[in-house]
């Protein structure tokens, strides 16, 4: 089988690392892969993908988005492509339409991961609901994601789950020397250590860990704690960090996976008190590596993280409370900690297995192919593929003009602009260095005012630069 898997970007992050963990238990199985990330970026894991699959393809800047669809379609009737899986594209979905007319027997699916309340009521899952008729199977990563979906009019008998889990061989403490690797980290030895790991957005509530973190320094209780993860919080965090109870607490930014191992090797407890996930990998990684987990119930993670090996804190006016109870009763009762840590690996060694994934995946994307081959299934009318294909189009385009914008060299398209907008468009470029961390740091706020204000600005001042509203007239055939 050769599946096709549209993305839009290869970089780091939960889902890529889903999708590689895919690619290589598939792999494993005699399948195939080929891989499109569609957005501009910097695809710093491009090289990962590479070493799974030798087709990687990424559509800026080589593809023009008036070309994009029927590139796609052009690449699945040349690779005998059977199964398309869409990660996270809304340029996959605008797509759907389009591929599935010009493509009838190939499958198509989508993974998803967790809802994304401030962005198209529901994000992804949000975008699947809409494009159902078109998809094959939809594969959730919780129990709750697909509770969410068929309770806003989703087909049971076409969403199902399968959890991402994890190599519970590379990631097993019993392989490291954790007293070395603590004298390495400069952590006292009978030191309970804390880590907090994920990028630092506002998804994940960095200060309110770091909050938590100094309420339980005020109350005496001795320990060490690790921030690893970078993101538009961290200058906030570092100016936090300079309060005299935080002396123990370190930031190292983002480390690398072999890395995050060592440290995790040393740790004890996983502080995660995000606003929102789907099942966080790191609490995956966090249990089969015998911590204990303290996060947030939230999204899937409770299907993980059960009573007697993890502690879910539901999101209230008091939880800050809460999180500083369930981490002070660990930090004081060391054989409840070591206790409930070998719980935790047993319950991930016993049921989310990185081979259990891969059975499961390849049992959901075989049943596709069999329902796409044999079922009377939906053909959308050739205004629906069209009108799919100018929306994909009209993505594209926006997103290689939103990369533009800030481009300190000048695209070979900008001499075609008027005088007036390549003036804009130079003192925009100009500001570049002052403008983008603010512009990334109030972007990341997610569902904050400031947040919708400074996107909806953005899009106004690429609209009128580039003239967008003259580039797909409606009606444009693909």
């Amino acid at each position: 089988m050769h599946i096709l898997l549209i993305t839009p970007w290869l970089t780091i992050g939960g889902a890529d690392r889903v999708h590689l963990d895919l690619i290589r238990q598939l792999n494993r199985r005699g399948c195939r892969f080929s891989v499109v990330a569609t957005l501009p970026a910097k695809h710093e894991w491009r090289p990962l993908f590479e070493e799974l699959t030798p087709d990687v393809v990424t559509l800026h800047p080589t593809i023009a988005p008036a070309q994009q669809p029927a590139f796609a379609r052009d690449l699945i009737r040349s690779r005998g492509i059977h199964a398309v899986l869409i990660g996270n594209s809304q340029f996959g979905y605008a797509l759907l339409p389009y591929l599935r007319s010009c493509c009838r027997d190939v499958a198509f699916l989508d993974i998803l991961h967790a809802v994304e309340p401030h962005w198209r009521d529901g994000g992804y899952p949000r975008l699947s609901l809409d494009h159902a008729a078109w998809l094959d199977l939809s594969i959730t990563v919780s129990r709750d994601l697909r509770d969410w979906m068929i309770a806003r009019g989703g087909d049971p008998a076409h969403i199902e789950v399968c959890y991402a889990n994890i190599d519970v061989d590379a990631w097993n403490p019993a392989l490291f020397d954790r007293a070395a690797l603590r004298r390495a980290f400069g952590i006292p030895p009978r030191a309970p250590l804390i880590l907090v790991i994920g990028r630092l957005s506002s998804e994940k509530r960095p200060r309110l860990a770091v909050r938590i973190l100094r309420e339980v320094a005020r109350q005496g209780i001795a320990f060490h704690a690790l921030i690893i993860g970078d993101g538009p919080e961290r200058p906030v965090l570092e100016r936090m960090l300079r309060d005299p109870l935080l002396q123990n607490v370190r930031l190292t930014g983002a480390l690398p996976e072999e890395r995050v191992r060592e440290v995790m090797a040393a740790g004890d407890v996983l502080l995660l008190p995000s606003a929102r996930e789907g099942i966080a990998l790191v609490l995956y990684e966090a249990m089969a590596m015998g911590m204990v987990p303290v996060v947030a119930d939230v999204g899937g993670q409770r299907e993980l993280a059960t009573p007697d090996c993890g502690m879910l804190i539901p999101s209230s006016k008091s939880e800050e409370a809460a999180y500083v109870a369930a981490l002070a009763g660990l930090l004081r009762d060391p054989a409840r900690r070591a206790a409930m840590g070998a719980q935790a690996r047993r319950r991930i060694v016993d049921h989310f297995r990185i081979d259990q994934m891969g059975d499961r995946m390849e049992m959901l994307f075989r049943r596709a192919v069999e329902r796409a081959m044999g079922a009377e299934r939906p053909i959308p009318t050739e205004g629906d593929a069209a009108r799919s294909a100018v929306e994909a189009i009209r993505l594209a385009r926006h997103a290689r003009d939103v990369a533009r914008l800030w481009q300190a060299d000048r695209y070979s398209e900008d001499a075609s602009l008027s005088p007036v907008r390549r003036a804009v468009l130079g003192v925009v470029r100009s500001m570049r260095q002052r403008l983008r961390p603010w512009y990334r740091r109030l972007v990341g706020r997610d569902g904050h005012p400031f947040s919708r204000g400074v996107v909806a600005v953005r899009d106004r001042v690429v609209a009128w630069v580039y003239d967008e509203g003259r580039e797909a007239p409606p009606g444009r055939r693909v």
